[in-house]
């Protein structure tokens, strides 16, 4: 396992000293909806933690991989010394491969298996990350929305837990509930909810212990405040 980590340093550094992309040579195909995106378990930040990092043959301490949906991704690599090396460019991805540095001198094409909060590339598996602020159980203060009324929904409860799974409950004015549970995505101020059924892109905010959740363009907006 320590020989694997220290080739996919070495591999990351071949793949990043070619030419550095710009962001804006990839786009998804609808930035406005991150449900339209194909590879939705690729997205977000990515790390590998060097088990042994006295190990004198491993140069680094840490791997932070981020994947984005403008098809770009970055790298940062902390190294033993403390010093940090980062690189940048652009990505392609199919259902079971991952090109990095598309348009560089030297691109590097991995092998790949993701779920939802796990990323193995050529058998080294990386774990995703998500700010701890977004976590917790949170209860609806108040709804509002251009199509409430047609929704119907008066309350809703959401539990976002560390390893992307959630669990949301929403119920009408006459008791009759609805339950969901799933996994999630985040990119920037975007939250995805994606269940057997469905999957829905919202736009989220937090302040404090509160969360805005704008559902669907305004359609409903819930305010939700953290339970304790």
């Amino acid at each position: 396992m320590m020989r694997n980590m220290k080739w996919y340093v070495a591999v990351f550094c071949l793949v990043c000293s070619g030419t550095v992309l710009s962001s804006t040579l990839f786009s998804s195909s609808n930035k406005n909806d991150l449900t339209q995106f194909d590879f939705p378990f690729l997205l977000g930040d990515w790390y590998l933690v060097n088990a042994d990092p006295e190990d004198s043959s491993q140069d680094f301490t840490s791997i932070h991989l981020t994947l984005s949906s403008s098809y770009t991704f970055a790298v940062q690599i902390e190294k033993r010394d403390s010093s940090v090396e980062y690189w940048e460019g652009g990505y392609a991805a199919n259902q079971d491969t991952l090109t990095l540095g598309v348009k560089s001198v030297t691109p590097q094409v991995y092998s790949y298996v993701s779920t939802h909060n796990r990323l193995m590339l050529n058998g080294v598996t990386f774990f995703k990350a998500l700010s701890r602020s977004l976590v917790g159980y949170w209860q609806s203060q108040s709804l509002s929305g251009s199509e409430l009324d047609e929704v119907g929904v008066t309350q809703i409860q959401l539990v976002l837990q560390p390893d992307f799974l959630f669990f949301i409950r929403s119920s009408d004015d006459r008791g009759h509930e609805v339950v969901h549970n799933g996994v999630y995505y985040t990119e920037n101020d975007h939250l995805v909810l994606l269940y057997e059924q469905g999957e829905h892109d919202t736009r989220f905010h937090i302040n404090s212990d509160q969360l805005t959740l704008n559902f669907e363009n305004g359609a409903m907006v819930a305010v939700l405040n953290r339970v304790q």
